[in-house]
């Protein structure tokens, strides 16, 4: 054999093993090398569930009241059949940086702030390893007096209950506004349905008046907590075509309906972060019954 001929042999026999290695290194590729087993891309997405609960307590509506031994039997239920909670952090972190999630993700949400967050649902999610997000209202943070009245409510966890549970991990505290979750009977001037519009109210005062009441909210939560929300649970799930851009502009990621539904979001798309579903759980829905709910 020339010495031309044994050339360009031994050239094609090393490209051959230089393709064997690189296609074993592709197909196991450990440490994702090519991406691989790595990073999800643009344009693949996640469907989870979102679940919406308010207060705990043995007596009450169940609609928006569930006892503490049903709540106990519903996140042991999930987290027997392998989901995991997730935080709004963890899902805008999916959705801007491809940052992946766990197989089964779950969102447990809290609205209103209620002392029973507190004292019931904080030590269940504990035990059971997972988290949850709580809604407050900013104005009755804390107190158990509508607007300092003498209209009580039910009693709100404060500054020293909410530092106890985010330091923990279980539980992040957002925005549902800060004096946009009006009840009708108890006040004493123009009444706000939720987010909309006062009667009367031009347009630009009412971006004005959405925009110091959310800025109301965030500071609060900012001197509580030292982080500003990154997610807003409407009041009474009420939006407009206004809300969503004025809130994605004062530095929130997520925006949440009570629409009852499956969500789907995807990487590279903010959008579908806004006006996401969720589930209510009722006080009197057994654990089968909640599973069967979110299969989809």
């Amino acid at each position: 054999m020339s010495s031309k001929k044994k050339l360009a042999t031994n050239i094609l026999l090393v490209a051959i093993a230089l393709a064997l290695i690189a296609g074993f290194a592709f197909l196991f590729d450990p440490f994702h090398i090519f991406g691989r087993g790595g990073a999800p891309s643009d344009g693949e997405s996640v469907r989870f569930p979102i679940l919406m609960y308010h207060h705990f307590d043995d007596e009450g509506a169940p609609e928006t009241i569930i006892p503490a031994e049903v709540f106990d039997d519903q996140i042991r239920a999930l987290r027997d059949a392998g989901y995991t909670a997730i935080s709004f952090d963890e899902l805008c972190d999916y959705v801007f940086n491809g940052s992946p999630l766990p197989e089964r993700p779950i969102m447990i949400t809290i609205d209103d702030g209620y002392m029973s967050v507190y004292e019931t649902a904080y030590p269940i999610l504990k035990k059971y390893g997972m988290k949850a997000t709580v809604f407050i209202i900013g104005v009755s943070h804390g107190k158990s007096l509508y607007k300092d009245t003498n209209y009580p409510i039910i009693p709100r966890f404060g500054d020293a209950e909410a530092v106890e549970m985010v330091e923990s991990g279980v539980i992040s505290i957002q925005s549902h506004s800060y004096d946009m979750h009006q009840h009708e009977p108890y006040e004493t001037g123009p009444f706000r349905k939720g987010v909309l519009r006062i009667e009367g109210e031009s347009e630009e005062e009412y971006v004005e008046a959405f925009r110091l009441d959310f800025g109301r909210a965030a500071d609060q939560i900012e001197a509580m907590l030292g982080a500003r929300p990154i997610a807003f649970s409407y009041p009474f799930g009420i939006s407009n075509d206004m809300t969503d851009g004025l809130l994605r502009e004062m530095g929130i990621c997520v925006t949440l309906t009570i629409v009852k539904g499956l969500n789907k979001v995807t990487i590279g798309s903010p959008d579908s972060l806004l006006s996401l579903n969720r589930f209510n759980v009722p006080g009197d829905m057994t654990p089968e019954e909640l599973l069967d709910m979110i299969a989809g």
